[in-house]
């Protein structure tokens, strides 16, 4: 996850989940972890909707997920449980948090259990992410491609091993920029696409079956930068599969941002693009940050319903589009809601489908309208 719809040169001090975050310490993340398994096993509240996004989603060949630390309410859990098809660690997966040293051991405890929540209720665990500029493992990187293959390579076999059953992986996350091809960051300046390859590569021989994604944020705004940033996701995919490098879908972020102009028109028309290169389309840390729309709650409701309807409606008419994921379904567990990330929000943001005591709200009807509109894939 990253930055929303901003400008990159505008970005350096606010726009990131991971760079911004405060992280709960181990114990704090393994206590909460396991209250909220042990909570999985409550029966469904009464009144909850039928059918669910999930089921809707799935007559139609669309997964529908949510990123999830490993804990939340039981109500939330039952959210999870009933509307989602996919869960996304939030941070679980990333490289620093599970291998921060190259000599220690890995820290799969948190992951194994979000992991064994998805086995638990019939749901995909999708790999987020193995190589991410933020969250970098330094320990990998060298001026010597042999030796950052023996290190990195290392790192994406271990991991990819010990999810083996994890059927579709971020192998890339945020590599292009707006104003360049590619990220300045130590690997990708230095290696370029032969680093973005042999990641594919890498992960393709240890999981031959798994779905491989270039995932990346300002892909769906109608800002000049977004522009940019398509084209050169375009570029990127292209030199990609002329290599023939495994790469089958590409992840829109989607944070959507009442401040920065959503283009369902430029996002369906890029969505386009890629389907024409014989990709899948996965819309894969869907939210929307209220901040300029009115401060009435009902009347602000009503325009992120209106918004997601319009955005969704456009995206899921092509059948390219597989996936919608949340980053986190509830305002209880969404990222801007718990004050991350974003410098602007509203004192009361409302960000996603269910409120703060995860009770639906009229975004959840206008996903689930657009959702049913959507033709089957």
């Amino acid at each position: 996850m990253a930055a929303r719809a901003v400008p990159a040169s505008a970005n350096k001090g606010a726009a990131k989940i991971q760079g911004d975050r405060t992280l709960p310490s181990r114990r704090e993340i393994l206590a909460c972890t396991a209250a909220a398994l042990a909570a999985a096993a409550l029966p469904a509240r009464a009144g909850a909707a039928a059918p669910s996004l999930r089921e809707i989603g799935s007559a139609r060949g669309i997964e529908v997920g949510s990123a999830f630390s490993g804990s939340g309410s039981p109500e939330y859990l039952e959210i999870l449980r009933t509307h989602c098809d996919v869960i996304t660690p939030e941070w679980q997966i990333k490289p620093h948090f599970l291998k921060p040293d190259r000599f220690g051991p890995y820290r799969f405890a948190e992951a194994d259990a979000i992991r064994d929540f998805c086995r638990e209720n019939g749901q995909k665990l999708h790999g987020h992410a193995l190589f991410w500029h933020a969250d970098a493992i330094r320990w990998a990187e060298s001026g010597n491609f042999s030796t950052v293959k023996r290190l990195y390579g290392g790192f994406l076999r271990d991991v990819v091993a010990h999810y083996a059953d994890v059927p579709s992986w971020d192998v890339v996350n945020e590599i292009v920029e707006e104003q360049t091809p590619l990220r300045d960051d130590f690997l990708l300046s230095r290696f370029g696409h032969d680093f973005v390859d042999f990641c594919f590569r890498t992960v393709h021989e240890a999981a031959p079956e798994a779905r491989l994604v270039v995932n990346d944020y300002n892909l769906s705004c109608g800002e000049s930068w977004c522009d940019a940033k398509r084209a050169n996701m375009l570029r990127l995919l292209e030199s990609l599969l002329k290599r023939g490098t495994p790469v089958h879908a590409v992840g829109m972020q989607c944070h959507l941002s009442s401040r920065y102009e959503t283009s369902p028109r430029a996002a369906a028309e890029f969505v386009r693009q890629v389907a024409d290169l014989g990709l899948d389309i996965y819309i894969s840390e869907l939210d929307l940050n209220d901040v300029d729309f009115a401060d009435d709650v009902a009347t602000r409701d009503r325009q992120v319903a209106d918004h997601y309807e319009e955005f969704l409606s456009a995206m899921l008419a092509n059948k390219a589009v597989r996936r919608v994921c949340f980053w986190g379904i509830s305002d209880s567990a969404n990222w801007i809601a718990r004050g991350h990330g974003e410098a602007d929000r509203k004192p009361d943001p409302r960000p996603v489908l269910f409120d703060a005591n995860d009770e639906p709200k009229p975004a959840f009807d206008a996903v689930r309208r657009a959702l049913e509109a959507a033709p089957a894939r």
